[in-house]
This record gives C-alpha cells, structure tokens and sequence, in this order.
C-alpha cells in the first residue's frame, strides 16, 4: 500500500504539468523523489506498532506540506487507532474534487521469511527468484 500512496504523492507532485514537463520534472528531482520514497519505506508500517505508525503519518502530513497541500492528522479519540494523514489543495474555482486515498499500515511481517531487513529497502537487477543481484541506490552525482 505505501507504493500506492507513494505514487499519488508523484502525482500531486506533477498534478498540473504537462507530460513533457512531467518528465523534465521526474529527471530533475529522481534523487531527491528515490530517497523520499526509500524513506517512508524504511518507517515499520506494522497496524499495531502505534509509535512507528505515528512517525509513517507524520512523515506523510509533513510530505504533504512540502508539497503546498494544508494537512494535519485526523485523530481517533482511541489513541490505539491510526490516525488519518489529511491534506487538501483548495484551487479557487475549481468544480470538482479528486480524493486519494490509500492505507499506511500494514500487516506484520515475519522477518525470517524475508532474505533481507523487511524495513530496508533494497533494489535488485532482476526478480529475486530469476537471481536478481542486490544493487547500490543511485548516487546523486549520477544517473
């Protein structure tokens, strides 16, 4: 689920830009977008893990807030429950509303069933069961 969420920040992102832009945005800020994405894949999204799910929503209010939308946490009076990550972008005039919506939290993991850390995200050279290779994130300083 936070592939989902995470396009949708790449959307809003880009939300107004033409395709060509788009793209000229995308090539500019890959980096920077990669290490966001490696970031909130790194939070454990365990459902049950109340002070990691805070941090996967505060990461998400503050993603959002960096991106011009006005957000907050819409809290349950059960601190047990996650909180909703909410964010509007008002755009005077405008007719229609688009709604985003997509699930942070996740199921627990069994980190013996897993050949690397479930919380470490790690790129590979092909599918692991075709003996994809483990492969270095990108540096800034290249493509």
């Amino acid at each position: 689920m936070k592939i989902a969420l995470s396009l949708s920040f790449l959307l809003l992102s880009t939300f107004a830009l033409a395709q060509t832009p788009i793209r000229e945005y995308r090539q500019a800020n890959e980096h920077r977008l990669l290490g966001e994405f490696v970031r909130f894949l790194s939070l454990p999204n365990v459902a049950s893990d109340t002070t990691n799910i805070r941090r996967n929503a505060d990461y998400l209010v503050a993603e959002m807030q960096n991106r011009g939308l006005k957000s907050r946490l819409l809290e349950a009076l059960d601190r047990k429950v996650p909180p909703v990550a909410y964010g509007e972008w008002m755009t005077p005039g405008a007719t229609k509303t688009v709604v985003f919506y997509a699930h942070y939290d996740g199921q627990p993991v069994d980190p013996k069933q897993w050949s690397t850390d479930p919380w470490k995200p790690t790129l590979y050279s092909a599918p692991m069961e075709k003996s994809g290779a483990a492969l270095a994130f990108p540096r800034p300083d290249r493509s």
